[in-house]
């Protein structure tokens, strides 16, 4: 099967591009909070708050430093991470592990004596399974799926955040 001529391919290339921008393709973004400021804090030390801050940078919502200046206070109450033993082989040797992430927090706004979001609680859950010959490798596969489960907890606090914003 022969290939086509190299000006052919950038034609259809260029086509398809046309194509796409005609038919109102958009990546679709991330969803406004409703918030203009928002102060984030935790009890402890917590991935989840940097990540929620870290992913609030490049949008309309403002991170600011004290809950005075917010319009809206996020408090991550607790996060803990967990790992446990979840499947055993016959000869009685580990073979996976369940990691579990939970997170606590709630959402009030200055003024209001009720939470907007009452201590809510995510949690997250993934199989890792083990293996003695690469040990070393399977501790950096356990820390990629913590900080993915850290990263879809803190987009999983902002969309409710975004709910609750466009509900009141």
């Amino acid at each position: 099967m022969s290939r086509l001529p190299l000006w052919w391919e950038r034609v259809l290339f260029l086509a398809a591009c046309l194509l796409l921008a005609a038919c109102g393709f958009q990546l679709r973004g991330d969803a406004p909070m409703g918030l203009s400021s928002l102060y984030v804090s935790s009890d402890a030390a917590s991935q989840v708050a940097v990540d929620i801050r870290r992913t609030l940078t490049g949008t309309a919502t403002r991170v600011v430093k004290t809950a005075s200046e917010g319009e809206a206070h996020l408090r991550i109450l607790t996060e803990t991470r967990e790992k446990q033993i979840y499947t055993i082989t016959g000869s009685g040797r580990v073979f996976e592990y369940q990691l579990k992430l939970t997170v606590n927090y709630q959402m009030n706004l200055p003024g209001v004596e009720e939470p907007v979001i009452p201590a809510t609680q995510i949690e997250l859950r993934r199989l890792v399974t083990y293996s003695e010959t690469a040990p070393v490798a399977k501790e950096a596969e356990e820390q990629l799926l913590f900080n993915h489960m850290v990263s879809e907890a803190a987009s999983q606090i902002l969309r409710r955040i975004a709910i609750v914003r466009r509900a009141a």
